[in-house]
């Protein structure tokens, strides 16, 4: 039994990590309101839902959800604004 939670622990991971994919440009404007994310996957010829989330001294404060393929860049959207300590993780989801 222990044995089949490893083996579907590391198809989980694998199959997680098999559209690696990269954070090529980040930027924001409008006073911190709009965050602009561009991904790029290693293999361009792929296409997922990715998920990037916004955060400010490592607490989410901002995140969206889009289908990309190959490139694609996204706007999260944060009312109010946050300009300043952010930083931004992607991943793609199954």
């Amino acid at each position: 039994m222990m044995k089949c939670k490893i083996i579907l622990a590391m198809a989980a991971f694998i199959a997680s990590n098999a559209l690696a994919l990269e954070i090529t440009n980040y930027s924001t404007q409008a006073g911190g309101t709009l965050h602009n994310v561009t991904v790029a996957f290693d293999d361009l010829d792929n296409s997922a839902e990715v998920r990037c989330v916004i955060k400010k001294l490592g607490k989410p404060v901002g995140m969206k959800d889009k289908v990309l393929n190959g490139v694609g860049t996204m706007v999260i959207r944060i009312d109010g604004g946050i300009d300043s300590d952010t930083s931004v993780e992607c991943l793609t989801l199954p």
